[in-house]
């Protein structure tokens, strides 16, 4: 009888909190909101072209501009990136949508230092996937994703906790709203970014201006980031690389073309990159694939040097604005446009 009760309470505690867990969301930060709404994507089972990545791609290239390069239909696009997304985050969607997509072509998909080391954001996605990520049948039976999520047992259980009690996954927001002043203050405005994430989700695949909530956010020449220091971004994390080798396997397997990109930073950033010497990792792996006579379906495009001036392009350190996507949509249109009608022809 006790077991019984305890049962029930549980399974309404965990339908209260199912219930409920939207009404929460609008309270969290920026790249939670995202990746509560990145699950409500549809799966487009006639796309040609896959778009993955994280935030950069989010605020760079919206799926119409893929659309117009490729002279394909938004329809045939299918876009997936997300905010502090990973290598093992990019596997893992790869193989949870290349088997559907009869038709897929092409894969778009950016790699910059901060997905090349361990860093914080390599942190954020490890939380990011626990509260919100999909719990797919590879994250558990692929070797190299089963070491980035669940190394041991806990991390399992604590990722199915979570799945049913979804207010665990939430409780680093929560606490933040109620000691940290900053985030108390900033509620109104992460009201407003809830509303416009979930509208970019349901109407544009999730292509959103970092930050924006109906102004361009840009970022200033005078402005000072006492703490900027990439320095730790030049390291290598060891798992990325054999992740983003595994990514390329897959794709190759599906005869896929590749194209990486590597977007641009704020001047700022992409200057202090250059004193610490953080490109060589990603620089190492773009020369790999790209000098293996093998590989004859990967392009590699590096656009770390174009907007080393124009910082009105940017929101803040890392992404590109209105402006900036309007201004690099027109470089890849130019560098991508032969290139991508060349080799779709027939798609």
């Amino acid at each position: 009888m006790k077991l019984r009760l305890l049962f029930i309470t549980l399974l309404a505690i965990s339908l209260f909190m199912h219930m409920t867990e939207e009404w929460i969301i609008q309270f969290c930060e920026t790249t939670s909101v995202y990746w509560y709404f990145a699950n409500e994507r549809t799966i487009r089972t006639k796309a040609k072209v896959l778009v993955l990545g994280d935030s950069q791609i989010v605020s760079g290239i919206s799926p119409e501009t893929i659309a117009e390069i490729e002279g394909l239909s938004k329809e045939e696009i299918l876009y997936l990136p997300k905010p502090s997304q990973q290598p093992e985050g990019i596997l893992s969607d790869s193989l949870d949508v290349v088997y559907k997509l009869p038709k897929l072509k092409k894969v778009y998909v950016n790699l910059s230092p901060l997905n090349t080391s361990k860093n914080s954001v390599t942190d954020a996605n490890r939380q990011l996937f626990y509260s919100f990520g999909n719990l797919s049948k590879y994250t558990i039976t692929h070797p190299l994703l089963r070491k980035a999520y669940f190394s041991n047992l806990t991390d399992l259980s604590w990722k199915l906790i979570v799945k049913i009690f979804p207010y665990f996954g939430l409780s680093s927001n929560i606490n933040r709203l109620v000691y940290d002043p900053a985030a108390q203050n900033d509620i109104s405005r992460r009201k407003q970014e809830y509303l416009y994430i979930q509208d970019s989700i349901k109407n544009k695949q999730g292509a959103w201006v970092w930050k924006s909530i109906g102004e361009d956010p840009t970022l200033l020449e005078s402005e000072v980031f006492p703490n900027l220091n990439t320095q730790i971004l030049a390291g290598k994390r060891d798992l990325s690389i054999q992740l983003w080798f595994e990514c390329v396997r897959l794709w190759e397997k599906q005869n896929l073309e590749i194209v990486f990109l590597r977007i641009p930073f704020s001047p700022k950033m992409e200057k202090d990159i250059l004193k610490t010497d953080a490109n060589l990792v990603a620089d190492g792996f773009f020369k790999t694939i790209s000098a293996d006579p093998n590989r004859k379906n990967i392009k590699v495009l590096d656009f770390k040097s174009v907007f080393l001036d124009e910082y009105q392009y940017f929101a803040d350190l890392t992404h590109l604005n209105q402006k900036g996507r309007d201004a690099f949509s027109v470089i890849l249109k130019r560098v991508l446009f032969d290139h991508a009608h060349s080799s779709t022809e027939g798609m």
